[in-house]
């Protein structure tokens, strides 16, 4: 291993906010925080306020922040305006929801309440006039969107959108786009000829889309991203964090001239701008292997700061042969792209790669690991554990999934290929260790593929007849030993599945519902099937059935999905309207999930660092904090 400590360089000072996080479901004063756990810096977000047409009125929604609750825990109340009239007798306090059936349109405003005070209004509500938000993409006749990446590229406390836009044919370029939640295009970049496919070399990889990956770009399997968004500075405005090669062209117009078309570099981007900022030399390990494809994440490794992770991952020998791969994580301080430190994961360890990343303190240190299916990286680029047994696999989920346990679990499916089989469909385990907890056992006759190659799996609280959460994998014949419905501490409780794509917060219940292709679906525990609660028409999903994006992007708590149209001349944002008495502080500042939209590849479910189910009472207080230079238009104290 190779580590490279950076020179020290100056950031914003942060405002102060008392908070604490303790495990299970209790809040605690700040004072029980362990001294030595550091506060992130997180995103200043507005109140996120939407208003949405429902019934014969307006279903308005909008943020209990992060950064309140831990200062004021359950004591902030808050008021509903319309046309500067107040609209509630009393200050709501347990839900941040409300149903406006008074006649005539207006604007409408939130105001929060502390001991009695009222706080000023924020910014107006995004209308959401035909049932959703509509955004208008720029010209690209024969593009669809692959990935969307939130980020609030201006400072005024509202999420712009990133988004990848790939040629149908393969025959364009890789374009990537930032527009506004209220339609605005803000710029382009082409990420030129290298973003085309490449003919494979010795690593035979899957092309790799969104982005330049190493001479491989986009394709069929999409399985890389090699795109990222976050506010890395610490001054309120998001960067852009990509690969770029010789023809990637920004949006004022400047080129990446490079020495050799196998040149790739770590590009930042100005997040408002669409314009380079700097860039850093991708590192030539692999270069021998051929093409490689990779994904970038954002990861606090030192618990306060947010730093680039990037992975480069290659296949040496024949098709589908071992895999190679190398980390590198990186700073930057506004002016300066500073390496923290590079990791190059031993061949002979049985780590494996997946199609996707996943970064979380899985040592609940407050320092984030970056989890790679079956093994973990520890935060000063060691190699924290290898899952004994484990091999290649497509997804994986870690999260609080049994709350009676301390730490968190992961839940991983597992691949056979090319004659080759895993020793086991899938695993449930303990995500801090990597102790095996429960195993899945392949059939002795199998009777198809799906018995042995098990692609797809999830896990979500499903069924409230049992405690924490249960999964599941997408393996087709039920009877067999490895498939059905499995708890995570009363085994398998159920012989048919349910959607195995993503689990999704939509109505009013802490239970989670299932997104697919561009659907909810809510699980019936007792028939032992779905039912569609949503099913939004003029909308498409892309590869593997997913949508760009879904997450807390604005309004409470519960999540929004963003589709692409039909004509694939727009997105849509959708969010529910479903009224809920379950108040919870935005996901979008919990740590771990709002980490989980900054990485994408085989997109996969988004969850909190705490157990968020159906018996979760009260949630604890994350230890957060917002940088001082942020500006928003809501004004909190």
């Amino acid at each position: 291993m190779e580590i490279t400590v950076p020179v020290p360089h100056p950031r914003r000072t942060v405002a102060a906010v008392a908070a604490a996080l303790l495990a299970g479901l209790l809040t605690a004063p700040a004072a029980d925080a362990a001294p030595e756990t550091p506060r992130r810096i997180v995103e200043h977000l507005d109140r996120g306020l939407v208003a949405v047409p429902s019934g014969k009125g307006t279903f308005l929604s909008w943020r209990l922040l992060g950064t309140e609750y831990a200062r004021y825990g359950d004591d902030i109340a808050f008021n509903v305006y319309k046309n500067g009239r107040r609209l509630n007798r009393t200050p709501i306090t347990r839900s941040t929801t409300y149903q406006d059936d008074t006649r005539g349109k207006g604007t409408y405003t939130v105001r929060a309440v502390v001991d009695g005070r009222e706080r000023r209004a924020g910014r107006a509500a995004l209308d959401f006039a035909g049932g959703y938000a509509e955004i208008p993409l720029a010209t690209a006749d024969g593009y669809t969107v692959q990935h969307a990446w939130p980020g609030d590229l201006d400072g005024d406390g509202r999420h712009e959108l990133v988004v990848s836009r790939l040629s149908a044919d393969r025959s364009g370029t890789d374009l990537l786009e930032a527009y506004a939640l209220t339609g605005e295009r803000l710029w382009r970049v082409d990420l030129g000829p290298n973003s085309l496919a490449q003919a494979p070399g010795n690593g035979a990889n899957d092309p790799a889309p969104a982005a330049i990956s190493g001479s491989t770009a986009i394709g069929g399997y999409r399985n890389d991203d090699n795109v990222t968004v976050h506010d890395l500075d610490g001054d309120g405005r998001a960067e852009v964090l990509l690969h770029t090669a010789d023809g990637t062209t920004f949006a004022d117009g400047s080129r990446v001239d490079a020495a050799s078309p196998a040149d790739q570099f770590v590009s930042v981007v100005d997040g408002a701008t669409g314009t380079e900022r700097t860039r850093q030399p991708v590192p030539g390990d692999f270069t021998a292997d051929g093409p490689s494809g990779g994904h970038f994440g954002i990861a606090y490794l030192d618990g306060r700061h947010p730093s680039l992770v990037t992975k480069l991952v290659t296949r040496v020998g024949a098709r589908r042969g071992a895999f190679r791969i190398l980390f590198q994580t990186w700073d930057f301080d506004g002016t300066d792209l500073t390496r923290r430190w590079k990791y190059v994961v031993p061949a002979d360890s049985g780590a494996t790669s997946f199609h996707q990343i996943r970064t979380v303190d899985l040592d609940q240190d407050g320092r984030d690991e970056i989890a790679d299916g079956n093994y973990v990286v520890d935060d000063d680029g060691t190699l924290r554990y290898v899952v004994d047994g484990a091999g290649h696999g497509d997804r994986f989920d870690i999260a609080d999934l049994d709350p009676a346990r301390p730490g968190l679990e992961g839940f991983a499916v597992q691949q056979s290929e090319l004659g080759v089989v895993s020793g086991f469909p899938w695993y449930y385990y303990d995500a801090g260790t990597g102790e095996r907890l429960a195993t899945g056992a392949h059939p002795a006759d199998p009777v198809s593929e799906a018995d042995l190659d098990v692609g797809r799996g999830n896990a979500a609280d499903i069924d409230p007849g049992h405690p924490g959460y249960e999964y599941w994998t997408s393996t087709a014949d039920v009877t067999r030993p490895g498939a059905g419905v499995f708890n995570v501490r009363d085994g398998r409780i159920a012989t048919t599945t349910p959607s195995v794509n993503f689990r999704i917060w939509w109505d009013g219940d802490k239970a989670a519902e299932l997104l697919d292709y561009t659907h909810v679906e809510k699980w019936d525990p007792a028939t032992g099937t779905g039912a569609k609660v949503f099913a939004p028409s003029g909308v498409v999903s892309g590869a593997r059935n997913a949508t760009p994006f879904y997450g807390d992007l604005v309004g409470d708590w519960r999540e929004e999905i963003l589709a692409e149209t039909t004509d694939h001349t727009a997105l849509r944002l959708y969010t529910t309207t479903e009224p809920t008495s379950t108040r919870i502080y935005t996901l979008a500042q919990n740590p771990a999930y709002r980490l989980g939209w900054t990485v994408r590849g085989y997109l996969q479910s988004t969850y909190t660092d705490y157990y968020l189910g159906t018996e979760t009472r009260r949630v604890p207080r994350p230890l957060i904090t917002t940088p001082e230079g942020a500006v928003s238009r809501d004004h909190h104290a």
